[in-house]
């Protein structure tokens, strides 16, 4: 047992590690990805809304673990958040979610059941 505990410690020191060390270039790494559908789906909302340029895509968590659920809104930053550009559209990520949002792509679909956001897993 303590093995494991041991292990998965260490995996997760490890990820914690990595990020910080590459924390001073995430602005050039691109957390998450937005395909062509979902960025003029999202231009489409903010010409409509006219959402002001102070505003960006929040993208988020709620909950934990397995109940977890993924957030999409428009938000101001604020100072515990990260701001990317991305495709040319601001995204903003709060630190605490960045880790879990990694390596997510956001999708757009329109079909028989309706139409929506998709949240893409990890590769």
């Amino acid at each position: 047992m303590n093995i494991f505990l041991r292990n998965k410690t260490t995996v997760f020191l490890l990820i914690f590690l990595n990020i910080i060390a590459f924390y001073p270039y995430m602005n050039i790494i691109q957390p998450i990805s937005i395909s062509g559908r979902a960025k003029s789906e999202i231009e489409n909302i903010i010409t409509e809304k006219l959402i002001s340029d102070n505003y960006g895509l929040r993208v988020g968590l709620k909950g934990a673990g397995c109940g977890a659920t993924y957030l999409l809104g428009f938000d101001l930053p604020s100072s515990d958040d990260e701001v990317y550009d991305i495709q040319n559209i601001k995204v903003i990520i709060n630190r605490k979610h960045l880790m879990y949002l990694l390596g997510i792509g956001i999708d757009f679909e329109k079909g028989e059941e309706g139409l929506g956001f998709t949240f893409l897993p990890k590769n």
